[in-house]
């Protein structure tokens, strides 16, 4: 991912999957329930819950924490 703030948030799982193989994490979120997205350099990217729990799903991805 680039350095420069990304304005719409991700909404496909394979956008995710993107981040996720570039070394970004899915992390738990500041409020219950929540997921938040992390990219290679732990600065948060604006992503949909159902991208981010699709791809946390996925059995093939590392750095994703349940």
């Amino acid at each position: 991912m680039s350095t420069t703030a990304r304005q719409n948030p991700l909404t496909k799982k394979s956008q995710v999957l993107q981040v996720l193989n570039a070394g970004g994490r899915i992390v738990t979120g500041h409020r219950p329930g929540l997921l938040q997205l992390l990219d290679a350099d732990d600065s948060p990217i604006p992503a949909w819950q159902t991208a981010l729990k699709a791809a946390r799903a996925s059995p093939t991805q590392s750095g994703v924490f349940p």
